[in-house]
């Protein structure tokens, strides 16, 4: 028997939450609004108003965490691969925390849903669930589904003609 470490993968996908702004894009939009803050600063300072000037310092700062935050989520993913003895996914979360989960592939159930962020794509297996895909779009979402469906529909169907007895000829 074929274990799922050396069986070939049939099918593979690494899905990304999606960020428009990368970490270059992110320092240059903070260094911008630093430079406008450093004169909004000066002429409070001028003004008589020092107090002020520490705020806009904090508003950088924080501003400056909340983008670090929203990178570090981006560098999480989900690895889809599909074998002939298993559709394993590892989920790596934003600390680069691992879990993986397996299902054999012909009990799999790709099942989609309509929640309140749209349609959830869900693995059921012998009572065991997952959903994936939480970051993408709805509409990436159920091509994710579709594909995988047509995966594990193709699977099944080469296991089921390799188990088929060979024809025999007709006697004349």
């Amino acid at each position: 028997m074929t274990s799922a470490a050396s069986a070939p993968v049939l099918y593979s996908a690494i899905i990304r939450p999606h960020r428009s702004a990368g970490i270059a894009d992110t320092r240059t939009l903070l260094l911008l609004i630093a430079t406008v803050w450093l004169v909004v600063g000066t002429v409070f300072v001028i003004a008589g108003a020092w107090p002020v000037v520490p705020f806009l310092g904090l508003e950088i700062a924080l501003l400056a965490g909340a983008f670090a935050l929203n990178n570090k989520a981006a560098s999480a993913e989900e690895a889809i691969n599909l074998t002939a003895v298993a559709l394993t996914v590892r989920r790596v979360d934003h600390w680069g925390k691992q879990t993986v989960f397996s299902f054999p592939p012909q009990w799999l159930q790709v099942n989609t849903d309509v929640g309140p962020r749209g349609p959830r794509l869900e693995l059921r297996s012998h009572g065991r669930s997952l959903f994936i895909g939480s970051f993408l779009l709805p509409d990436e979402r159920m091509a994710l589904a579709s594909t995988l469906r047509r995966e594990l529909d193709r699977l099944t169907k080469a296991a089921a003609a390799e188990l088929e007895p060979p024809a025999t000829p007709a006697a004349s």
